[in-house]
């Protein structure tokens, strides 16, 4: 995988991480402990597989939103801690916005459905890492040759336009000050059609409270899961990424991947 597109999304991911960090000072004394790196050093083998499944063809605009799950393998011999799923969602026509769109993922060890932030990009795409906004949520630990499954919920607002959309999955191992691209998923492809009644988003709305794994809250429509692997336009991150990395990080975080 080429340098450019590993930058953009560790860039991407990185900069919303930081975005969410405590401004305060932590002495080094108080630092957690850094994560053990995923993946033998210097291997050009993601340690883990990321698949997208389930997903439905279509979603309605203003419906509730719809299920479907991501799984994440890790293929080798050694625990993966830290791991952040980092969803990438483009539009064909590059309208689609961050407010159109309603992403979760549920955290099986809180019992509850954690939201994601999105960020659109310079070149229109929307960002957000699976963090539950939270810093309690540590990511995903991938056991040895295991695998988990995040399941997650998507829908789209009455006002989002129609249209095909294209959704990704890169997972990114967080670590202190920096992190590791660790896993890339299968596209999804889907459309957004239709409009429901302002009424019934309304309603859909107040369902999203539902901290039931298999309740169908929100505002979301029908989509389709296309495996059209990793052969795809290049998600790049925008100036206004680049602007909060310069403000609190570095570039390390996608580059030390950008081998592949």
């Amino acid at each position: 995988m080429p340098l450019p597109r590993a930058l953009a999304l560790g860039a991407a991911a990185l900069a919303i991480f930081t975005t969410a960090a405590p401004a305060a000072p932590v002495h080094p004394r108080d630092r957690a402990p850094a994560q053990p790196r995923c993946g033998a050093p210097g291997s050009s083998a993601f340690p883990i597989t990321a698949r997208l499944t389930g997903g439905p063809e279509m979603y309605e605009r203003g419906a509730a939103p719809r299920t479907w799950r991501l799984e994440l393998r890790n293929s080798t011999g050694a625990e993966c801690r830290g791991v952040h799923p980092v969803a990438v969602l483009a539009d064909r026509d590059r309208t689609l916005q961050p407010a159109d769109v309603r992403l979760d993922f549920y955290d099986d060890a809180a019992s509850r459905w954690r939201p994601v932030t999105l960020e659109r990009t310079e070149e229109a795409e929307n960002v957000g890492v699976f963090d539950g906004s939270s810093p309690e949520f540590e990511g995903f630990t991938v056991p040895a040759r295991g695998t988990v499954g995040v399941r997650v919920r998507l829908g789209f607002t009455g006002r989002a336009p129609e249209g095909q959309v294209t959704a990704n999955v890169t997972a990114v191992q967080r670590r202190t000050g920096d992190g590791d691209w660790v896993g890339e998923s299968n596209d999804y492809t889907f459309a957004i059609e239709g409009t429901r009644d302002p009424a019934d988003e309304v309603r859909a709305g107040e369902a999203n409270t539902s901290a039931s794994p298999d309740a169908r809250p929100g505002h979301r429509h029908r989509g389709t899961l296309a495996d059209t692997g990793s052969q795809r336009p290049l998600f790049a991150i925008g100036a206004a990424a680049f602007a909060l990395l310069l403000a609190g990080g570095s570039l390390l975080f996608g580059a030390r991947r950008s081998q592949r």
